[in-house]
């Protein structure tokens, strides 16, 4: 692309960003003031004599009424513990003791990057959650450049790597890309491992998905990505520059390495990240989407304690799954007879089945966990690059539940987290 081009896909970026961000707060506000929140029983009125049906819930008439969103409005659930972590550190508890459910299962690039941009900008001038924000917003906007850039290399258009970002941005839990959560900077680390590995810059490869690995537990998955991409880019007959690209892979274990190190010496223990998710988070090694298969043997809407909207989660992840094994049957010639682009398939396969391999009875979180996975958005055009109904369909889809989502999170649904 030459320089213009450039500058006007950064703006459409931003402006495209910007715009999303503006409608779900929009439709937050909107939601808040017309629909019953989770935490607090809703109020109603009589209504006249002979009017069906006798009461109504009562809502604000007048604009200066309203609830405004707040800053606590957009800081729930998982939010509390980054900015914990960011401000206070980890908990300091032996993990063979009783003890509460410990923050260490929240990886710590994101709140250390909190941390810093709260030391730059001073303490005290801004409130964590909106340095968390702040964050969030600004991985977002540099993940979606490299995802634009990484669509072109893929073969698709300037208007299909733009539609690509559109979905992405209808998803229907997209409100946590700007939000104190990892999503968007994980997808930051995800797309700069994707870009510069398929361009042969395995260094800059190689430490995007090493730091991807102290964000989020499918980390792992980028620094598989990379691997596989030095030995398909450049074979699998040993030369010199293999010890260069070994030492990177070996130095990619660094940040992981320093961090079970650190809670060795804090709990005892050098896995207590992933031993805590299952003595205390309810995350459990499962056979893969046996969660999904529970939705069919026990239909349910709302999962015990409001954690779970089972119908939504089931309609995201049935669609995923339609139009990700549709790529591996309609993919064509391009796709069956390139191991580059069986390895990107694979890559993003991955990404799907770990949500459905960590919690063997319910869906909670699946459709959040899937949206860091871009090849997922790559298909869907592709696949729809002759069907305009059909992408028109599926984004459609998106944002109805977007919108549903979105209000739900507003208004303290705990299947939002």
């Amino acid at each position: 692309m030459n320089a213009k081009m450039t500058r006007q896909a950064v703006w459409s970026i931003i402006l495209l960003i910007a715009i999303s961000r503006a409608v779900m707060v929009l439709t937050g506000y909107m939601g808040m003031n017309l629909f019953a929140s989770y935490t607090e029983a809703p109020t109603y009125e009589q209504r006249a004599p002979g009017v069906v049906p006798d009461y109504s819930m009562n809502v604000p008439t007048d604009l200066a009424d309203t609830r405004k969103p707040k800053l606590t409005d957009f800081v729930k659930f998982d939010s509390f513990a980054y900015l914990k972590i960011a401000t206070r550190g980890y908990d300091a508890y032996r993990i063979d003791e009783p003890h509460p459910p410990a923050n260490w299962v929240f990886f710590p690039l994101y709140p250390l990057l909190i941390f810093a941009l709260g030391q730059v900008v001073g303490l005290g001038l801004l409130e964590p959650a909106v340095v968390g924000m702040i964050v969030s917003n600004a991985c977002l906007a540099a993940a979606f450049f490299y995802i634009y850039r990484f669509a072109m290399g893929q073969g698709l258009s300037e208007g299909q790597s733009r539609s690509v970002l559109v979905l992405m941005l209808a998803y229907p839990t997209s409100l946590f890309y700007s939000l104190p959560y990892t999503e968007s900077l994980f997808l930051l680390l995800s797309a700069a491992s994707l870009y510069y590995a398929t361009n042969k810059r395995y260094a800059l490869a190689f430490m995007a998905a090493s730091l991807s690995t102290v964000t989020r537990v499918p980390g792992f998955i980028n620094l598989f990505f990379v691997v596989g991409s030095v030995l398909l880019n450049e074979g699998f007959r040993w030369n010199r520059r293999y010890w260069r690209w070994g030492l990177y892979a070996v130095l990619s274990l660094v940040p992981m390495g320093l961090y079970l190190l650190y809670m060795k010496r804090l709990t005892g223990d050098y896995l207590a990240p992933f031993h805590e998710q299952s003595l205390s988070w309810y995350r459990f090694t499962a056979a893969p989407f046996a969660n999904y298969v529970h939705y069919f043997e026990k239909p349910y809407f709302m999962a015990p304690g409001g954690w779970d909207n089972g119908f939504i989660a089931f309609i995201v992840s049935t669609l995923v799954f339609a139009v990700y094994l549709l790529y591996l049957i309609l993919g064509g010639k391009p796709f069956w007879r390139s191991s580059k682009q069986w390895l990107l398939w694979v890559y993003g396969a991955l990404l799907i089945v770990i949500p459905f391999s960590s919690q063997p009875w319910y869906l909670a979180s699946v459709v959040r966990y899937m949206m860091v996975c871009i090849p997922l958005f790559l298909y869907v055009i592709k696949l729809t690059e002759k069907r305009d109904h059909v992408r028109f369909a599926i984004l459609w889809v998106f944002l109805f539940l977007n919108a549903i989502t979105t209000i739900a999170f507003f208004n303290d649904y705990y299947f939002m987290a």
